[in-house]
């Protein structure tokens, strides 16, 4: 999608960004050029920040970033999305039909062939979903909300899920939900020698090595059932490089192809250069700032919540946050999701410094308070523009930034009074306001306010199971507006991912959340 451009706002912080309009105008988003149509004999490399400790995350019971990129050139699923209308569309199923609120029939296609040679076979979905996504992955998004499946006949299999949820299927779209035969994954040893070798599966590419710490080598599927698709590259490698600048070093020198997961405001200092591509693009996320509202912190006031979010610099916020490439979120959800609601005006998150110390001396703290937020390293920057917006209303905030370990289990155990997590929102997933929802707080989530009440816990239910999408959204404006009066938490801007790209590249597309898919690059 294209990121609507903006002319770089002057900001009270120690970072500044210097992008020019031309600058802007030399960016690419993901999911706009048009699929290729030949095939080639040249390999694609791709730089990661990180390598994977898996390569087939639902086999290990995981939601690896990396993992799923990997899988999902590997792996095919029953229906796909297409990222430029938002449709869901035939994959491996050519059709489906729910038969009441829970149950869902697929007919399967029959010319697609698995990796040990079989066909595709209803008894390959159904080992597929209760072997796999339920069996082993019950505690995480892939399992938890699926109860089971049956073979109709070899074509056609019945997918009953744990509660009511019409936009179930795209999450059936994504790349955790592959699908792989009995046969083969016994073959390979089983579920643990496969996430190693997953010589399984349908999809576009096929596993040929991990050299552990050096690199990831796929194949081209010549046997790939789409006569529509093409895979320009014949092998793609994957690298991993954790410096950020030496993965765009690696792009100039021509040492790789992609320089994938790049921080935003990095990318963008290349936008003007002549010798790589930059490519920036939102993913269907808004980063929120969330108040911890349980007692014993002072954000559990919400005249201090209130204040907070009356002293912030939006505008500020989002150029530090998005590189200058979007503005701040008016609501919960992206501007072009069909739920989104504009819930509030730019007037009235206008920057209101008096009004904010007048709030806090009726909280009780006209003297001053201290809190603290809880991030990794990349959100230093952001954090600190926050910290001074709340100094001027004599808040001291300690920013403790945390390695990845200490933040889930600091952000899992509510060991802040500020955070900032982003939720996916691209449909009305069953998670959809998870940090609001009882049972996901009870269990565990990270961030948010780690409390709700009963009238929202409900609400939330309501949405995500309602047939009309247009009542949906109208239900999700009547959330936004409680979160609002509340001040539960602070919409802050459009998340972006960044990655930089040789010159000569074309096709860059994507999974869900944004993820890169490595399947439909050419020259």
């Amino acid at each position: 999608m294209k990121l609507r451009k903006m002319v770089a706002l002057g900001m009270a912080c120690a970072m500044t960004l210097s992008c020019s309009a031309t600058a802007f105008a030399a960016v690419k988003g993901a999911n706009e050029d048009p699929a290729n149509t030949e095939t080639t004999d040249e390999t694609l490399r791709i730089a990661l920040a990180s390598e994977p400790s898996t390569l087939w995350p639902a086999g290990s019971g995981k939601t690896e970033n990396e993992a799923q990129i990997i899988s999902g050139c590997v792996l095919d699923t029953l229906v796909a999305k297409d990222h430029t209308t938002g449709e869901v569309i035939p994959n491996l199923a050519t059709e489906w039909e729910w038969t009441d609120g829970t149950h869902c029939t697929f007919t399967l296609r029959d010319d697609v062939t698995m990796s040990d040679g079989s066909p595709l076979v209803a008894d390959d979905v159904v080992y597929s979903v209760n072997d796999i996504w339920v069996a082993l992955n019950a505690g995480n998004d892939t399992g938890r909300f699926i109860t089971g499946a049956t073979a109709e006949d070899d074509q056609t299999v019945t997918i009953e899920f744990a509660m009511q949820a019409p936009d179930m299927l795209e999450m059936l779209s994504m790349t955790n939900f592959g699908i792989v035969s009995q046969e083969e994954v016994e073959a390979v040893g089983g579920p643990e020698e496969v996430a190693k070798t997953p010589t399984v599966g349908c999809g576009k590419y096929k596993f040929v090595e991990w050299q552990s710490g050096q690199s990831i080598t796929l194949t081209r599927n010549d046997e790939y059932w789409n006569p529509d698709y093409k895979g320009y590259f014949k092998d793609i490698t994957f690298t991993f490089t954790n410096d950020a600048a030496a993965r765009e070093m690696a792009v100039e020198s021509g040492d790789v192809d992609v320089a994938y997961d790049m921080p935003v405001v990095q990318a963008a200092t290349f936008a003007e250069s002549e010798n790589v591509q930059t490519i920036i693009h939102t993913f269907g996320q808004v980063a929120h700032l969330w108040y911890n509202m349980t007692e014993g912190h002072a954000t559990a006031d919400a005249n201090v919540r209130k204040a907070i979010d009356m002293a912030l610099d939006f505008d500020a916020l989002a150029q530090v946050g998005t590189g200058g490439f979007n503005t701040q979120s008016l609501g919960y959800f992206t501007p072009d999701n069909k739920y989104y609601n504009e819930t509030y005006t730019a007037e009235e998150r206008a920057v209101d410094v008096e009004g904010a110390k007048a709030l806090l001396e009726e909280a009780g703290y006209g003297d001053g308070l201290e809190l603290s937020i809880v991030g990794m390293q990349d959100t230093a920057p952001l954090y600190t523009v926050i910290q001074e917006n709340l100094r001027a209303i004599g808040i001291n905030l300690t920013i403790n930034t945390v390695d990845t370990a200490q933040f889930v289990e600091d952000a899992g155990g509510g060991n802040y009074d500020l955070i900032m997590v982003g939720e996916y929102t691209e449909a009305r997933y069953p998670t959809l306001f998870c940090f609001l929802d009882q049972e996901t707080i009870d269990t565990f989530v990270i961030g948010g306010p780690k409390t709700t009440t009963p009238e929202i816990d409900s609400l939330i239910s309501e949405i995500i199971e309602n047939p009309d999408e247009e009542a949906a959204k109208e239900q999700i404006g009547e959330l936004e507006q409680m979160m609002k009066d509340q001040s539960i938490v602070s919409n802050l801007y459009p998340e972006t991912k960044a990655a930089i790209i040789s010159n000569d590249l074309k096709g860059y597309t994507t999974f869900e959340r944004g993820f890169i898919n490595p399947t439909n690059f050419y020259k």
